[in-house]
């Protein structure tokens, strides 16, 4: 129905794996039964129309609200720094031993070589977290790195002057740790490598897999090996082991953009973002292999569907609108333990372990004054949890996040390291 395609010309497999999906015990309860009673239905159903109104001349200036607000969060893996976007600005902040932020610095009006000033689109960091690659929504062809000893670009990759970047994802889960060059692009048909040590265009020819047909490449992730998973607009997941070759594994998704996508270090674990709800899927084969080296056939176990519960959507009274999750990152050999997101100012948390007993709705949140615009583990651990508001970014310990009940959700927190 989203994408307009018939299911039966989906392959047996595809189609199994997109029902069993669908086919999970889900508990449908009162949505209101556990509101206060002087919260009636009719009381809600105003509330909605209010604070619709209210919406409405918010958005009259969301357009400069937003030139004053923060937006992207990069976190270090090298150093214990933090790096959050604002406008054309980046606020620096320190880790501190008793797990606390610390404001250092602004890098002021990122710029390019010439002196164009621009807000970037994306950010990552990069060689360990000695720079950071940033993307320029007024020139899509091009990447920008800056050195951020300086705080300044002090180079201009052209990647080449006939192929957009959408997106950029690392070599490898932890390269940012390392000295690598290289990179990952990504553009609505393409995967590609990028070397910024090329003379000229900066993209690899070698190592690219170009496709006729646009297939909405929106994100991508890559496991500790390298390997490389990308999501589409269209909801589905490829699987490569190799830039320049198919994917081995195609998992098709439920029609519904894949806008964040996360790999667990092994490869065996997928979590997925769409806009209402997350996908966790296991990668892993019968075999113990894995869907980037070895096709999963008809093997492929049923997409876990990670959703709020209605009770709570009926409470929070606002859209939900996930942002990217992420699972804890663990390169010690433990693995990943947990899976973050957020939607509007609450933080939500699931446990893998419980996630792999079924528990699917037993995760943890904890509500802000305001709307969570990007969040993730601090490196290394699943403990600490880095918190960009719009005008304030804070680090928590997961232990704050109450488990998921309708009288948690009225709880808030005050917030440190304003930027």
């Amino acid at each position: 129905i989203l994408n307009k395609e018939k299911i039966s010309q989906l392959k047996q497999e595809e189609k199994d794996f997109v029902l069993k999906g669908f086919v999970q015990d889900v508990e449908m309860v009162d949505a209101f039964a556990n509101l206060s009673s002087s919260e009636s239905e009719s009381d809600a159903e105003t509330e909605s129309d209010e604070a619709d109104e209210e919406n409405d001349s918010e958005n009259e200036n969301a357009a400069e609200k937003d030139k004053d607000s923060n937006a992207l969060l990069a976190v270090g893996y090298k150093h214990d720094r933090s790096f959050v976007t604002r406008g054309s600005s980046i606020g620096v902040f320190k880790h501190t031993n008793d797990d606390r932020l610390e404001f250092q610095t602004t890098i002021k009006s990122v710029k390019t070589l010439d002196g164009r000033s621009f807000t970037p689109s994306k950010v990552m960091l990069h060689e360990e977290d000695s720079s950071m690659v940033l993307m320029n929504p007024l020139n899509d062809n091009t990447l920008y790195k800056m050195d951020l000893e300086r705080g300044q670009v002090v180079e201009e990759w052209t990647v080449h002057p006939d192929s957009n970047v959408t997106s950029i994802v690392p070599d490898t889960k932890y390269a940012q740790m390392t000295a690598n060059k290289t990179l990952i692009g990504l553009n609505q048909n393409s995967i590609f490598r990028i070397d910024p040590r090329l003379s000229g265009n900066k993209r690899v020819e070698s190592e690219m897999k170009s496709y006729v047909v646009k297939n909405g490449f929106s994100c991508g992730a890559t496991t500790e090996n390298g390997e490389l998973a990308v999501g589409s607009g269209k909801g589905d997941i490829r699987l490569y082991n190799k830039l320049d070759k198919r994917a081995k594994t195609l998992l098709p998704g439920f029609g519904d953009p894949i806008i964040g996508v996360d790999v667990s270090s092994d490869g065996k674990w997928i979590v997925a973002t769409c806009n209402t709800y997350l996908l966790l899927i296991v990668a892993e084969n019968e075999d113990g292999s894995t869907g980037f080296s070895k096709s999963m056939g008809s093997n492929k176990p049923p997409p876990i569907r990670l959703s709020l519960l209605p009770e709570h959507i009926a409470y929070m009274k606002t859209q939900i609108s996930f942002t990217p999750a992420r699972f804890s990152v663990s390169p010690s050999g433990n693995g990943e333990r947990t899976i973050i997101t957020s939607t509007g100012p609450y933080v939500i948390t699931w446990s893998l372990r419980k996630l792999k007993k079924g528990k699917t709705h037993e995760y943890q949140i904890k509500k802000y004054e305001d709307t969570v615009v990007a969040d993730n583990f601090k490196f290394g651990q699943d403990k600490n949890i880095i918190v960009a508001l719009p005008h304030h970014v804070t680090m928590i310990n997961k232990k704050s996040l109450a488990v998921a009940s309708p009288k948690t959700l009225t709880k808030s927190t005050v917030v440190n390291s304003p930027f």
